[in-house]
């Protein structure tokens, strides 16, 4: 759906009250050490995650310091991939907010914190099956981008209905000086996100959906090895001739890339990742527990054949 052309296709939304911002920047110990714009940005919000609080923060931080003085070592000032492979943790207010600018030929696309800073750039390949997320901005001066290095990788089918996220190499491997070796301890390429894209009726509409496939990071009997997300479906509203959801912390323009996700299952549709379009070329990312800041990306990313 797009304004002024009277089509019904997508997703539009109504204005509500914003969450609060992304505490993004906090100093930790580390922090004179590492790149000051956006190095430990995403750790003041993993204090309070499962993980920090089921096998003792003290000795999940000391291990962390023995990563980062290692990349250090080898010229590298960015924060550790590992870091952007933690879940949030759920916050009481609701969705913890980023932001997504796209490039006007829309191969581009970099995440921010909601406090304007950079996390990460993911690059669209030529052949339109391949897409490359980095933890450095090309036009940054410090001149440590390396295209051939991703942190991250998405690669679909012909179709561009399925998607997977991989992590190629971990921390130790990736910035290893041969390029294609790997360490023992992580084996290589692991997948860390599966999509699926089908379009559903809805009224006098067509609606987008997904289903999202993500490892569980829970030693929980009740929660499965791997976690279901299913597209909240809109409702097709007459007065606005479109399908409709309601982007609670955003105002929202009307895009056939919306979209909601809640796990499967969950009675109450509670919302663990929203995308959509707040400007021409900028777009809300907003989620929470059980994603990681990688895999909302790509979700969000997913989407960029959509229209």
């Amino acid at each position: 759906w797009q304004a002024g052309t009277g089509t019904r296709h997508g997703v539009s939304a109504r204005r509500l009250l914003s969450h609060p911002s992304l505490p993004c920047g906090r100093p930790l110990r580390l922090m004179g050490l590492l790149h000051e714009g956006c190095a430990t940005l995403l750790s003041p919000l993993r204090r309070g995650s499962p993980h920090a609080k089921a096998g003792g923060a003290k000795a999940w931080e000391d291990s962390r310091d023995v990563d980062v003085w290692d990349i250090m070592e080898k010229g590298l000032a960015r924060e550790l991939v590992a870091d952007f492979m933690e879940p949030l943790p759920e916050a009481a207010f609701g969705l913890w907010k980023f932001s997504v600018e796209r490039s006007e030929d829309r191969t581009e696309h970099r995440l921010y914190c909601n406090g304007s800073e950079f996390l990460m750039y993911a690059k669209l390949a030529r052949d339109l099956r391949r897409i490359d997320i980095h933890l450095y901005d090309p036009t940054e001066a410090s001149n440590l981008f390396d295209a051939q290095r991703p942190a991250f990788s998405m690669t679909c089918n012909s179709a561009r209905t399925e998607w997977s996220l991989y992590r190629d190499r971990c921390d130790n491997c990736r910035h290893t000086a041969a390029r294609n070796e790997v360490c023992r301890c992580c084996g290589g390429r692991s997948e860390l996100l599966r999509v699926r894209h089908e379009d559903v009726e809805i009224g006098d509409g067509v609606n987008h959906c997904m289903d999202v496939y993500v490892p569980s990071t829970r030693s929980d009997p009740n929660v499965g090895e791997t976690i279901h997300l299913v597209s909240k479906m809109p409702t097709w509203n007459d007065s606005v001739e479109c399908l409709v959801l309601d982007f609670k912390g955003r105002n929202v323009l009307a895009s056939a890339k919306n979209f909601q996700l809640a796990v499967d299952g969950d009675d109450l549709e509670r919302v663990v990742c929203q995308y959509s379009k707040v400007g021409g070329r900028s777009f809300g990312l907003d989620f929470t527990y059980p994603l990681t800041v990688a895999q909302a990306f790509g979700i969000s990313l997913s989407t960029a054949f959509w229209a």
